[in-house]
């Protein structure tokens, strides 16, 4: 054991930007002892970018640590003791005995991420996964099981194409993984409250959405749902407070986990929660692009204070120390800092209540699950799209998301690869229930009696087997207010969506309209003067990855034809408006194709719903 004193005095390098942020009103620059019978793990690491697998390097190395006391003067002691290189740890969390810590680990640069238990003096090292994929973020049920987050399925996360780590649960020995989360892009750091309940951080990356709000979720996977979210900001590693309130770290850069410190209001049941007025900024004085000095890591401390990572030099000086402070923001204190790693990740070491148990719901035998919405005219603007008026909305396609396995963009557009599940009707109360397969992400468009969409949904939703989910009350309407407690849906029976897989239709450029293009307008639109300079060959020019004809629609020098950076789409392309004459432009003209060369129904659908999906090539 190695006793490191850490007041002021001893940190030159981290003296004059700590005492800069202290020197405020309400901060104190000496911290006095916390708790002489409590301790601290944390972990100590020469990286801070900790996230989860996807962000660590193959060259950070890091071990866990701990303080005891809570003291600027207390001992600290190395419990993982690791060495070789690459050697890593990540996301402790305490048994409501104190006794043990769990952890996920890789014991070299080579070796994939698992997660283990041990005793809090760092004794009876015990391995729970052992397996090729990548297992991390582990936290204690109050059933006994674990949930973690990892890389099992397979399949690569929108856009960016990171392998994919979603929410399991397994057995105390690890046995039994079961996923319970079909996000399809990461989930990270899940908390267990206090009424049993997971909440975590979810990516959204559906098209041209790309945020990180706050989900929750039962431990067996059902009533899954959106808890906290703001389309101008991100919320990370939340932790429960004693009042059941979340204090978390909140920014404004996408996969950035550092910035200000925020007291979630999750009480609110009504107002749009996009309102800032949701949060309360507790330390404004921190810039939410994490940019200068910025927070990681909050966690509550016995005392009624914080502690939190912080780096007065800023994240890219490289240099996170723990601090308390206050839970108004106010006297923040350094703890403990060596400056030459970055401290991470504290959590107390101490008993604390088991949480309830929610008694798991899910039939393993059943293969589909039941989603109602109570009304999709409850909706508030807040993402850019159009608040439908009664009886604008005539259906809603479900749309099934294709886990991507490559590394390869499938197209020019920020949307990846989509199936058909069908359409439903939405009742003239606008409600409408249907059933989907179980364990299936799918996104949701509301149709206008043209087909196009009004609003596109860039979430993806799921039912687990068995499951009827009734809490959607809207699209983004106010939360906790029931829009539609007796809907029409309610009482039908739902749509019937669970078909076989061959039978989920594909609208891709390659399939759908490449062969629409050929048909109807390659004998204009191609040679030495296509009609209207719109070039629509099908040949893929040497070095070119698709058709001309696809470069064009989407990124045509004169003209942009295809949508689909603003939503709605197809209401927005110039493509649909022209080819069918709507809109106040078109409509004197009418339908461009006449006669024997008219679009069918069928090639009207395909264009639009091509347009709506997100105009992938395949």
């Amino acid at each position: 054991m190695r006793k490191i004193k850490t007041s002021l005095q001893y940190v030159p390098g981290v003296l004059l930007a700590a005492v800069l942020f202290l020197s405020q009103p309400g901060c104190t620059s000496v911290p006095e002892d916390l708790l002489d019978n409590s301790a601290l793990i944390f972990v100590k690491a020469t990286s801070n970018r900790y996230l989860n697998t996807n962000f660590i390097s193959r060259n950070s190395s890091s071990n866990l640590y701990m303080l005891s006391p809570i003291s600027p003067n207390g001992t600290v002691t190395n419990l993982t003791r690791l060495t070789a290189p690459g050697a890593a740890v990540a996301d402790p969390d305490i048994s409501y005995d104190g006794l043990k810590v769990l952890f996920s680990m890789r014991r070299n640069r080579d070796d994939s991420w698992n997660i283990y238990e041990m005793n809090i003096d760092g004794s009876n090292l015990r391995q729970i996964t052992d397996s090729p994929f990548d297992d991390c973020d582990p936290a204690y049920l109050p059933n006994g099981k674990i949930i973690f987050c990892s890389n099992r399925p397979g399949y690569r996360d929108e856009y960016e194409r990171r392998p994919v780590e979603v929410l399991h649960i397994m057995n105390a020995d690890g046995s039994d993984i079961e996923q319970i989360s079909f996000n399809m892009s990461d989930d990270f750091d899940p908390l267990v409250l206090r009424d049993g309940r997971i909440a975590w951080t979810r990516w959204e990356h559906h098209g041209t959405i790309n945020r990180f709000p706050l989900f929750f979720t039962h431990p067996d996977g059902q009533s899954t749902f959106l808890h906290f979210g703001n389309h101008r900001r991100n919320f990370w590693h939340a932790r429960e407070l004693e009042n059941g309130k979340l204090v978390a770290i909140m920014s404004n850069r996408v996969q950035v986990d550092r910035g200000a410190l925020v007291l979630l209001n999750s009480d609110v049941t009504a107002g749009d929660e996009d309102q800032d007025g949701d949060y309360i900024n507790l330390t404004p004085q921190i810039s939410i692009s994490g940019d200068t000095t910025s927070f990681k890591y909050p966690f509550p401390l016995p005392d009624g204070r914080l502690v939190v990572s912080y780096a007065p030099l800023g994240h890219d000086a490289g240099d996170y120390g723990l601090y308390t402070i206050d839970r108004n923001g106010g006297n923040l204190s350094l703890l403990y800092n060596d400056p030459n790693s970055n401290e991470l990740d504290a959590v107390v070491v101490a008993p604390r209540p088991k949480p309830q148990v929610i008694p798991e719901k899910r039939n393993s035998s059943a293969t589909t699950g039941v989603f109602v919405n109570q009304n999709v005219y409850n909706r508030q603007r807040r993402d850019g799209q159009q608040i439908p008026g009664p009886g604008e909305v005539k259906q809603v396609m479900i749309v099934e998301a294709v886990p991507q396995l490559s590394r390869e963009r499938n197209g020019l557009t920020s949307f990846e690869s989509k199936r058909i599940l069908g359409t439903a009707p939405v009742y003239e109360d606008g409600s409408f229930a249907i059933e989907v397969p179980a364990n299936t992400p799918f996104s949701i468009n509301l149709l206008d009696s043209l087909g196009r969409a009004i609003v596109i949904k860039r979430s993806w939703l799921y039912a687990r087997p068995g499951e009827k989910f009734a809490e959607c009350t809207g699209c983004h309407g106010p939360r906790g207010q029931k829009s539609n407690p007796n809907p029409i849906a309610a009482t039908q029976t739902p749509t019937n969506l669970n078909v076989p897989l061959e039978q989920r239709e594909v609208i891709d450029f390659k399939t759908a309209i490449a062969p629409i293009i050929e048909q109807k307008c390659i004998s204009c639109h191609s040679g030495a003067t296509p009609a209207g300079s719109l070039d629509l060959s099908l040949e893929t020019a040497p070095g070119d990855r698709y058709p001309v004809a696809y470069q064009n629609l989407l990124r045509g020098e004169n003209k942009r034809y295809v949508e689909t950076s603003r939503v709605p789409f197809s209401r927005r392309s110039l493509l649909v408006n022209f080819l069918m004459g709507w809109g106040e432009d078109h409509a004197a003209n009418g339908p461009h194709l006449k006669g024997e060369a008219a679009l069918t129904p069928d090639e009207v659908r395909k264009i639009i719903t091509w347009i709506d999906l997100g105009s992938q090539y395949q």
